[in-house]
């Protein structure tokens, strides 16, 4: 799985909407949106709150 597929997995299992997402990463929901679609990825800064807020580890959501 792609890192995208990974993110929009884990978004819905910890049940989080984008905007949600959006909000505690200070970005507009269209930058997730984008990462869920492959078209960008988050800064390191931005993948660890990620995984912080999904409960998983850096490896787990970039495998």
């Amino acid at each position: 799985m792609s890192f995208a597929e990974n993110f929009k997995k884990a978004r819905i299992n910890a049940g989080f909407t984008q905007q949600q997402v959006a909000d505690a990463l200070s970005l507009d929901r269209s930058s997730i949106a984008h990462y869920e679609s492959g078209k960008s990825v988050p800064s390191m800064r931005n993948l660890n709150k990620i995984c912080e807020m999904f409960e998983i580890t850096p490896t787990e959501i970039l495998k």
